[in-house]
């Protein structure tokens, strides 16, 4: 009975557990009954499934918002700034000025709105602070406070380089009477430094602009076929006369290209006129007249880089800034308050130019006179002068301002000794400007 009553136990109890048959797609009976007895959680998790995909469809656009942004920023970077690297250093600190997508609508496109504004401003901070003299106890302190505050609103407005506006106290406050340029270039190098900078500050202008080609190529289409001897005179000519103004090296490394590139389109211009006559007459002797042709190129090619050489050198003898050695003399403290670039300049005039006279005849004689080449035609020069217009374009508003200021500089240098140092200067009669200020 009792083994009876233990198998219909376990009878009842398979009976109880054993499931029924479950259709395919539906819950079986304990999970209905499960879901039935609770429909607000089942509910409750459907809309926070929904809430979940809802807030990340808003992330997904949320992030292509931000990528979308991120993509126009980097197309705003790179198309408002430079991609030089040296130009990239420049414009992290000057980012008004290197800010070539910008307006412009000042001085001819040169300044934007907020430049010209820093201009005028402190151009009236440093006349109101020199003429209403609101300090009474320290005069000097007036022009001083003028300087600093025309320097400020220079710097803060970006209204020229950064570097250039940093030089205004050494041109300032000699004119103001303030402290005297040798004083006052001490806080950068010294006189002679800053003179040597100011110099070529202006070098470095001129070879921007391709003033000097420009120059030496209108000389030659003026005078036509340019015969081999004046072709010699007219680069020993700029460059003697540049060497005085500028510094040697400088001359040479920016004329030596020029001269070679109308060099080889002579050469050229010969072995194109030698075909073209072999062509015509048929004679079996055009090849020795064209290697003959073509070595009188050479010789001349070599006695005009040999003059560009030697007239730079000239020219550099003539003035206190034209050769490095100079610097040095010039430096030294038993000749830097008794020699000036005037002075030089008239001592040293009469030298240069007898040398550049003896080099160019020295180079007639040994590489000119024995030459049958005729000379360089018109339009191999109107050519080369072609070229630079494709390069740099017709004369331009930058080289007419170059060519100003390095006349100007040359002007100043030469007249201050009689009539600008006598006019400035202490009331112990010590001068207060000197050739650092003015170059």
């Amino acid at each position: 009975m009792a083994a009876q009553d233990g198998n219909t136990s376990a009878g009842v109890r398979s009976e109880e557990v054993t499931p029924g048959p479950v259709l395919l797609g539906a819950r079986p009976p304990s999970m209905r009954g499960h879901d039935e007895a609770k429909p607000e959680v089942q509910a409750r998790d459907e809309t926070q499934d929904q809430e979940l995909a809802r807030s990340g469809t808003l992330l997904s656009r949320a992030g292509t918002a931000m990528q979308r942004a991120g993509t126009n920023l980097k197309l705003q970077r790179a198309s408002t700034l430079p991609t030089e690297n040296k130009e990239l250093r420049h414009a992290a600190t000057m980012p008004i000025t290197f800010d070539v997508a910008a307006e412009r609508p000042c001085c001819g496109g040169l300044w934007k709105t907020q430049q010209m504004f820093g201009f005028v401003l402190g151009l009236v901070a440093l006349l109101a602070l020199c003429l209403g003299r609101p300090v009474r106890t320290y005069p000097s302190a007036n022009d001083m406070l003028g300087v600093t505050a025309l320097c400020a609103c220079f710097w803060v407005f970006e209204v020229i380089p950064v570097y250039m506006t940093a030089l205004f106290p050494v041109v300032l406050m000699p004119f103001l009477k303030i402290t005297s340029s040798e004083i006052a270039a001490q806080a950068y190098w010294n006189w002679i430094s800053l003179l040597v900078v100011g110099m070529f500050l202006v070098d470095i202008a001129l070879e921007e602009v391709h003033l000097a080609r420009r120059v030496a190529l209108k000389l030659l289409l003026r005078v036509g076929v340019v015969h081999p001897a004046a072709l010699l005179a007219c680069f020993m000519g700029m460059c003697w006369v540049s060497s005085m103004f500028l510094n040697s090296i400088a001359v040479t490394l920016v004329m030596t290209p020029f001269a070679i590139g109308l060099l080889n389109a002579a050469e050229e211009q010969v072995r194109d006129a030698d075909a073209a006559e072999a062509v015509e007459a048929g004679a079996g002797g055009s090849n020795d007249t064209c290697r003959r042709n073509v070595k009188d190129v050479q010789n001349l090619s070599s006695g005009v880089l040999l003059g560009i050489a030697f007239s730079a050198t000239c020219g550099g003898i003539a003035t206190l800034t034209g050769a490095i050695p100079h610097y040095f003399l010039a430096g030294e403290s038993i000749v830097a308050t008794h020699v000036t670039w005037s002075k030089w300049f008239v001592f040293a005039l009469p030298l240069s130019l007898v040398s550049v006279v003896f080099a160019f005849s020295a180079l007639c004689l040994r590489y000119i006179r024995s030459l049958k080449f005729k000379g360089i035609s018109r339009d191999a020069v109107e050519a080369e002068y072609n070229e630079l217009l494709a390069e740099v374009g017709p004369f331009s508003r930058d080289e007419l301002l170059v060519a100003l200021v390095q006349i100007t500089q040359i002007v100043l240098l030469i007249i201050r000794p009689f009539a600008i140092s006598p006019f400035i200067q202490t009331k112990f009669h010590d001068n207060l400007v000197n050739d650092a200020t003015l170059a």
